[in-house]
Formats: C-alpha cells, sequence, structure tokens
C-alpha cells in the first residue's frame, strides 16, 4: 500500500494484493491502481508528475523519483535517505519503470 510520510515525500511499496505485478507491470500502472483506490492522487504532462496529493511543482522544486531496486536505479542523479537506507535515483520514468514486489519507490518533493 501507499504510505504518505508528509506532503514532501510519498513512499510506494508494492503489493500483489493490491494488484497483479508481472515483469510488464509499471509504477505508473500501479500509481494508478492507487487513484482508483483514492489511496492517491496525482497529475502528470509529457510523462513527468506535476503534482502528487496536491502538491504541484513549480520553480525550481520537482517530485523526484528514488528507489532501492538495484537493477532500475543509479545515483546520476542523487541520492535519498529513509529511516537510515539510501535508495538511488531510479533510472526510467514511472511511465516505463517495471515494479516488483518487495522494492521501494520514493516520490521526494526536492527544490534545486
Amino acid at each position: 500500500a501507499t504510505v504518505t510520510l508528509g506532503e514532501n515525500a510519498v513512499l510506494i511499496t508494492p503489493s500483489s494484493e493490491v494488484l497483479g505485478i508481472t515483469a510488464e507491470t509499471t509504477l505508473a500502472d500501479y500509481m494508478d491502481e492507487l487513484v482508483s483506490r483514492n489511496e492517491l492522487e496525482y497529475q502528470a504532462a509529457d510523462g513527468m508528475i506535476t503534482s502528487i496529493n496536491g502538491k504541484a511543482q513549480g520553480g525550481s522544486s520537482y517530485w523526484m523519483l528514488y528507489t532501492d531496486d538495484a537493477e532500475n536505479s543509479n545515483a546520476d542523479w542523487g541520492t535519498a535517505e529513509y529511516e537510515g537506507k539510501t535508495y538511488l535515483s531510479a533510472t526510467l520514468g514511472y511511465g516505463l519503470l517495471p515494479i516488483k514486489e518487495g522494492c521501494t519507490y520514493i516520490w521526494l518533493y526536492q527544490t534545486f
């Protein structure tokens, strides 16, 4: 399920109980299921997240995606730490990023 950490962070831990997860299931598919369950609200434009739970990006502030899925992340666009664990930036956008049960996906609202 989704755990909202606050207005600047959203933690998503995919579960097959929410949506059947296959090798083709993307983070976007999972987020859309969360929306249908009223557990998440988001807006996107041109493949980029522009707002999550009513908090829109603006100026030099953006929603950035991090994960502990080693196959689909690296430190090229930075890292994030949560509860003592380091998460690397996702190498694919949410619409292409395949999700895995047991991995965590964190949206952080950051200003650059």
